[in-house]
């Protein structure tokens, strides 16, 4: 007997968790991140320093800390990106280039993607933190673009967390 109602659930719809970081739906219209000055308005975050002057300008903006520098603060990546092996040694400049490139044409597009950190550990390679999982997954993607190479993506079942590994010898 078949029963619609029950101790049932889908295993793909359990394992999704929301972003503890964005609760955009609390914050209040208009606002600007303290840390970063990103603008909050009309239910997007934007760096546009023209938004942000009419917004200073006709009202008085609530300041709020965006959900990038909370995770910054914390130091809680949504991604992590590894890049290993003897080619990241000979280009490393090349590679650090095409991170940053990928970042800027990123945060064009989203305010709230952005790199926390990035560790050169030397022959153990580079590690790059990232404030979201899609930001870890383009960054992976250009430098495999740029320089050929293995790219493995893994995403975490239980967080929201994407670790992409690159490797070139």
């Amino acid at each position: 007997m078949a029963t619609t109602k029950g101790p049932y659930f889908r295993r793909d719809k359990s394992l999704r968790s929301a972003d503890p970081y964005r609760d955009d739906a609390s914050i209040p219209e208009p606002s600007i991140c303290q840390r970063c000055k990103a603008v909050w308005s009309k239910g997007k975050w934007s760096l546009d320093p023209a938004l942000r002057k009419e917004v200073e300008h006709w009202g008085k903006p609530r300041p709020v800390i965006c959900p990038a520098c909370r995770r910054i603060e914390d130091g809680y990546p949504g991604g992590i990106l590894h890049l290993a092996g003897s080619f990241l040694q000979d280009h490393k400049e090349q590679i650090l280039k095409t991170l940053k490139n990928e970042e800027v044409a990123t945060l064009r597009r989203n305010p709230l993607d952005r790199i926390i950190r990035l560790e050169d550990g030397g022959v153990e390679g580079i590690t790059v933190q990232t404030t979201s999982e899609k930001l870890a997954q383009r960054l992976g993607k250009a430098v495999n673009r740029a320089c050929g190479g293995e790219l493995d993506i893994r995403f975490s079942h239980q967080e929201k967390l994407v670790r992409v590994y690159w490797r070139r010898d």
